[in-house]
């Protein structure tokens, strides 16, 4: 296993992507799922109240702003190059 993900860090590495955030995604990423269950059957499955509380819903929004934004800027910039 430790060579299986040695092996995709170096190409990985080699290709220009860093490998600090898959690593981050693979510590964290387990907890983050088990808060998440866990909030949803807090809330009977209700999606809606991760948006709730005025902090959770300026979170959430910035986190689609951060999403988006790349694709956005770069439908801005097709445009303009087309002229339309």
């Amino acid at each position: 296993m430790i060579l299986a993900f040695g092996l995709i860090a170096f190409f990985l590495e080699e290709n220009g992507f860093p490998v600090a955030p898959a690593i981050l995604g693979v510590v964290l990423g387990t907890m983050m799922e088990e808060n998440f269950i866990t909030s949803l059957i807090k809330s009977d499955g209700d999606p809606t109240v991760f948006f709730t509380r005025p902090i959770a819903m300026w979170l959430a929004l910035g986190t689609i702003i951060i999403l988006f934004w790349p694709v956005g800027t770069w439908l801005l910039r097709r445009r303009k190059r087309t002229g339309a």
